[in-house]
C-alpha cells in the first residue's frame, strides 16, 4: 500500500523550496504527499514577502486531513506563531509516525516579536516532538544563540541542539564553511558519535530548495529505513537534484530530480 506523507509549510512560486519540492520529493520516493499551507511566498523586485494564510483557513486545512492515516509528517515554514499550538495539537494526535522539523526561519526586518514567538514555539512545543530537526547553519545559530565558523563549532551546536531537544539533529553545512567539501552532521540522541556527511561543493546556482528536499527525502526514507540509512540516501538524492537542477531565471535555479533517468 502506498504510504501517505504530510507536509505543513509555505508555497514557493519557483517550485524549488516549500511544499512544491516536498511533494515532488515524496513522489520520487514513491510515497503520496498531502499538504497544508501556512503561507504564500512572493519575490517581486528582489523583495521576499511571506504572506501567512488566514488563521481560520489554516485551521480548516488541518481539520480537512485530521482523519488521514499518515506514515510521516514534515513541518517547514510556519510564518505565524499563532499556528504553533494548532500544529502541536495536530501532531499529538498523530504521534505514532516520524516527524521531521525543518525550522525555516525567514523574518522581515523589524519583525522581532514574531521572530521571538516563533523561536519560542519551535523550541518548546515542536522540537521536543520531532524525530529529526534539520536546521541549516543560520537557523542553527539562531536556535542555539552561538556562531558557527568552523567544523568544530558546527559539531558543538549539533550536540547542543540534540541534547536540548532530545532528538536527532541533522545540521546542514552547505557551502559557507571554508574548504572544498560541503559537510552535514548527524547527531543521534542515543549515540555519542556525530556522523559526518561530506561531498564536493558544486559550483552552480540550481540550489533553491536543496534544504527542503533533503528534509522531505529523509522523512520519506524513514518509512522503511533507519535514520542513518535514510540520511545516506537523501544526501545522494539531493546531490543529484542539485546537479540536474533547472535554471529558472538568469540569477538562480531550483533543484530537480529526473527519476525517469534512473
Amino acid at each position: 500500500m502506498t504510504k501517505i506523507m504530510l507536509t505543513i509549510g509555505g508555497s514557493d512560486p519557483f517550485s524549488g523550496g516549500g511544499i512544491q519540492t516536498d511533494l515532488k520529493t515524496f513522489n520520487n520516493y514513491h510515497t503520496f504527499g498531502l499538504s497544508v499551507l501556512t503561507s504564500i511566498v512572493t519575490l517581486v523586485d528582489n523583495t521576499l514577502e511571506i504572506h501567512p494564510v488566514p488563521k481560520e483557513v489554516f485551521v480548516a486545512q488541518l481539520r480537512s486531513v485530521e482523519d488521514v492515516s499518515f506514515s510521516g509528517i514534515k513541518i517547514g515554514l510556519i510564518a505565524n506563531p499563532e499556528f504553533i499550538p494548532l500544529i502541536q495539537k495536530f501532531l499529538l494526535s498523530h504521534s505514532n509516525v516520524p516527524l521531521v522539523l525543518d525550522p525555516v526561519l525567514a523574518f522581515k526586518e523589524g519583525d522581532s516579536t514574531i521572530e521571538t514567538d516563533l523561536l519560542a514555539g519551535i523550541r518548546n512545543k515542536l522540537a521536543p516532538l520531532a524525530t529529526l530537526v534539520t536546521p541549516n547553519l543560520v537557523e542553527a545559530e539562531t536556535l542555539s544563540g552561538r556562531e558557527i565558523n568552523s567544523l568544530d563549532e558546527m559539531k558543538n551546536v549539533a550536540i547542543q541542539l540534540r541534547d536540548e531537544y532530545k532528538t536527532a539533529v541533522l545540521l546542514k553545512g552547505g557551502n559557507r564553511l571554508i574548504g572544498e567539501s560541503a559537510t552535514d552532521l548527524l547527531a543521534l540522541p542515543d549515540e555519542k558519535i556525530v556522523k559526518h556527511y561530506q561531498a564536493p561543493k558544486i559550483s552552480t546556482r540550481t540550489i533553491n530548495g536543496a534544504g527542503c528536499s533533503l528534509s522531505a527525502a529523509v522523512l520519506a526514507g524513514l518509512v522503511t529505513d533507519t535514520m542513518e540509512s535514510a540520511v545516506d540516501l537523501a544526501k545522494k538524492y539531493v546531490y543529484k537534484s542539485i546537479q540536474r537542477g533547472v535554471k529558472v531565471t538568469e540569477k538562480f535555479g531550483s533543484v530537480y530530480f529526473d527519476n525517469l533517468s534512473e
